[in-house]
């Protein structure tokens, strides 16, 4: 991986392809660019280019020195300046769980600079309001087996060991800063009464299935969304690029071609 200066981090990020529209993918909780793999591998690099980057205190990005720095409302204003730093102009954002969220707030922050948004199973749009305050601290400070316990909820089924194991090994490089920051953002991510002001085209995808997120957050989040599709996948959970990689490369994928450029017209 490279790496860019944003905002007093070095932002680790991968380009992959050369097609005529840019996706740029935002990361969850706790991973990194390689939760995508899975949906990375179903594209083809001549229809579009592909940018996906470590947040801050994940992966091989810069560590922070406080949890503010790691919060949904930084991650957004990073998500920018990577844009500004490779000089991505009107990408797709594509951003899950977490990355969801990030992606609605850089897309609030600037309504004119994305061509469109695919959130998948994102944070609630009305803060952690389905989770016990006394459940927080194992969310915003947990045990090794806590933050196990929550990878396994991601799941309707469990996923092959191999790939548990490789997830595993990533949610623990997570650092404490960002594990914090980004706990503390989803519970303060009341941001529903705004989502009349998201202006690109979006596509809301999630399972019916999903443990992270209730069913009916991300249903009330679509429908405060202006132009908002939806596709909601039959028992599948907080994770369909991986529960259902081959359907979700090819609904995205459709909703992407629809954001492609046009062919500039014969004089």
């Amino acid at each position: 991986m490279e790496h860019v200066a944003v905002r007093g981090a070095a932002i680790a990020f991968e380009q992959t392809g050369e097609g005529d529209l840019d996706l740029v993918l935002v990361h969850g909780f706790q991973n990194d660019h390689s939760s995508w793999d899975p949906f990375v591998g179903r594209l083809d690099g001549e229809r579009v280019r592909t940018t996906r980057f470590d947040l801050v205190g994940c992966g091989a990005s810069s560590e922070a020195s406080d949890w503010r720095r790691c919060t949904i409302e930084e991650y957004a204003l990073d998500l920018s300046g990577i844009c500004d730093a490779l000089g991505i102009a009107a990408p797709v954002l594509v951003g899950h769980s977490l990355g969801g969220g990030t992606v609605l707030r850089a897309a609030l922050s600037e309504p004119d600079r994305f061509a469109g948004l695919v959130l998948v199973a994102p944070v609630s749009t009305t803060g952690l309001d389905f989770l016990p305050e006394e459940a927080f601290p194992g969310l915003s400070h947990p045990t090794p087996e806590q933050q196990r316990a929550l990878a396994q909820a991601a799941f309707r089924r469990p996923p092959p060991p191999d790939i548990f194991a490789t997830l595993l090994e990533v949610i623990t490089r997570a650092t404490p800063e960002h594990i914090e920051g980004a706990a503390r953002s989803m519970r303060d991510f009341r941001c529903q009464g705004e989502l009349g002001g998201v202006s690109p085209p979006t596509l809301l995808v999630c399972g019916d299935r999903d443990r992270h997120v209730p069913l009916r957050n991300h249903l009330a989040t679509q429908q405060a969304i202006p132009r908002c599709g939806l596709q909601v996948y039959y028992d599948v959970g907080h994770v369909p690029f991986v529960e259902t990689p081959d359907a979700f490369a090819r609904d995205v994928l459709r909703f992407v071609d629809a954001r492609r450029p046009e062919a500039p017209r014969a004089t």
